[in-house]
This record gives structure tokens, C-alpha cells and sequence, in this order.
């Protein structure tokens, strides 16, 4: 037996008939709706004739002189409205999907953060979206913002140490600074560890204008004690390899130790003050992000805090004599 709410419900109508009605119902004009459709008028006619005998009502009442819609076709058009927005909706949804798993773009960021940050979210990024093909560039860390302004690179990650009044600097990640040691220091099996037990220690810090310099200086200047280094170096992989070869301890981020780079290297909490920097993504504000660059920033944003806390060099509970 046939199901009476099935008998009454429409089973024909079509797409281009809805868009036909939508168009005529705008325009209160077979012609110009026509013109705007690229069909003939007696092909719009036909469409809108077919769909009033599919729906079994008069939608239009025509005369010589105008067209416009009946109670039930005032009735019918913000439904058709509303559907043809979800579809437009819907359409945008995949196209965006579709440019998200494939295309290219270039980010620019320092040599410390290219080795250690980047390319494990670099593999994950990859294994989502397999299409997408990354051009990295490892710049000084004064150069990314000329790549990201020239165009050579489409954002830039860096650290946030200074404002650059042309781009715009948008947080992903917060560091905390860790105190670097080798694994048989005493402080290495601290749960945190406190500025001023660094006073007196030798210490390997970066040279004068860094912006991780400038965070080193300020956490001693809080306790009103001055930087005395016992090494100035210009890279940090020099002072990880300082700590390892424990001639010094070392004040760093947290994403520039891992127990796969370091494995004799503990990294320490440092609090009282606590130190924190911003890794940041540097655009150009007059340039809009594609979509695949904005598929990163998002993986990057909610990958980043896991990878950092399964890095970092954990501490080794030390032997005790039985």
C-alpha cells in the first residue's frame, strides 16, 4: 500500500527548476532572469511551468505587463532561499577541504627551530595531508621577516622577542626556559629549580643580542644579581655540547633539548621568575593565508604542546649503592 505522505511529497523536481523559480522571483522578469541564467526565455517558462504542475500549484501570476509570485509561491521562496544557501554552504565546505589536502607553500624560521620543532610536525602535517608540498627555509633568525614581507616565504615562525610594526605576530606555542645540566648534577633530579640557586655556577649563555640574552639577563636582574657567564657562545648547539661535556650548565628552551639530541642532557624547570617566549607565526597582513597554510597553523597550534612534553629530556632516577 503507498504511504499517502509519500503520494503528496514531489518526486521530480530538479536543481535547475528551484533555481529558475529563485531567479524569476528576484528579477519579477522571465527575461532579464533568463539573461542572467544564459537560457532562452521560453526555456525558463518551460522550467517554471514543470515545476508548478510537480508541486500541483500556481507559483507566478503573469500578465501583459509583469510577473510576480502568488501566497504560495511568497510562501515557498525563503524555503528555496534557505536550501540554496545550505548547498552554497556545503559546496564551499569541500572546495575548502579539497585546496586544504593539496597544494604548496613556503615558511621561513631560524636554523635552531628548523632542527628541532619543525620537522616532527613537518612529519605529521605530512602523513594528514600527503599532497601538500612544504618548502622550508632556514634563514638567520634577522632574515625571516624580509622573507615573509618579499614574498619568498608565505609566514614566518619565529620567537616573539622584539615587535615588527609591518606584520602581524600571531602566538602559537608559549616555551618556558629550562635549566640545561648533565644528568649527573645535583639540580638534575630537581622537580624545578630557582634563579638564584644559579648564582656562583658556570654558565654558558648566548652573546649579547640574542633575544634569549636578553630573557637570561632579565631573570638574574629580577633577583638583582648580574649574568657572570663562565662561556658566551653563538649557537646553542654549542651550549647543549658545553652541558654535555659538563664544563657548564645552561639556561635554554625547552624545544632546544631532546633526550634523541642529548641524551646525557636533563632539562630543569626554571622558576622564581618564571621565563617564557613566544613562538609565533609572522604574516603579512595584506596577503591572505591559503588554505593550506592555515591546515598548518592549526596542526601546528594543536601538536605542538604533546611534542614539546614528550621531547624533552627526561630525568634518570639515579642508582643508589644496595
Amino acid at each position: 500500500m503507498t504511504d499517502p505522505r509519500n503520494a503528496a511529497r514531489p518526486m521530480g523536481v530538479t536543481i535547475r527548476q528551484l533555481r529558475a523559480f529563485v531567479a524569476v522571483a528576484q528579477d519579477e522578469s522571465v527575461t532579464r532572469a533568463a539573461q542572467r541564467l544564459h537560457i532562452t526565455p521560453s526555456a525558463l517558462s518551460m522550467l517554471i511551468s514543470t515545476l508548478e504542475g510537480e508541486l500541483a500549484v500556481r507559483l507566478f501570476e503573469r500578465t501583459t505587463r509583469r510577473i510576480s509570485l502568488t501566497d504560495a509561491g511568497l510562501e515557498l521562496l525563503p524555503s528555496i532561499r534557505k536550501v540554496f544557501d545550505n548547498l552554497d554552504q556545503a559546496f564551499d565546505g569541500l572546495r575548502q577541504l579539497s585546496d586544504r589536502r593539496s597544494g604548496r607553500f613556503a615558511v621561513a624560521t631560524s636554523p635552531l627551530l628548523a632542527a628541532t620543532l619543525l620537522p616532527p610536525l613537518l612529519a605529521g602535517f605530512r602523513a594528514r595531508f600527503p599532497s601538500i608540498r612544504v618548502d622550508l627555509f632556514d634563514l638567520p633568525v634577522d632574515e625571516i621577516a624580509q622573507a615573509v614581507r618579499s614574498g619568498q616565504a608565505d609566514f614566518g615562525v619565529c620567537t616573539a622577542d622584539t615587535d615588527i610594526p609591518d606584520l602581524v605576530a600571531t602566538t602559537l606555542y608559549q616555551d618556558r626556559l629550562m635549566l640545561a645540566c648533565q644528568s649527573s648534577h645535583p639540580l638534575a633530579d630537581r622537580r624545578e629549580v630557582r634563579w638564584a640557586e644559579l648564582v656562583g655556577e658556570p654558565l654558558a649563555v648566548l652573546r649579547h643580542g640574542s633575544g634569549l640574552r636578553t630573557l637570561v639577563e632579565k631573570g638574574f636582574a629580577d633577583m638583582g644579581e648580574p649574568v657572570q657567564p663562565a662561556f658566551e657562545v653563538a649557537h646553542v648547539t654549542t651550549a647543549v655540547g658545553l652541558v654535555e661535556a659538563g664544563l657548564a650548565l645552561s639556561i635554554l628552551p625547552s624545544y632546544a633539548l631532546s633526550s634523541a639530541r642529548s641524551p646525557g642532557v636533563v632539562a630543569v624547570p626554571l622558576t622564581a621568575p618564571v621565563m617564557e617566549r613566544n613562538i609565533v607565526a609572522l604574516t603579512d597582513g595584506q596577503r591572505q593565508l591559503s588554505a593550506p597554510c592555515e591546515a598548518f597553523l592549526a596542526h601546528f597550534k594543536s601538536e605542538v604542546t604533546v611534542l614539546a612534553a614528550t621531547s624533552a629530556p627526561k630525568k634518570v632516577k639515579r642508582k643508589t649503592a644496595g
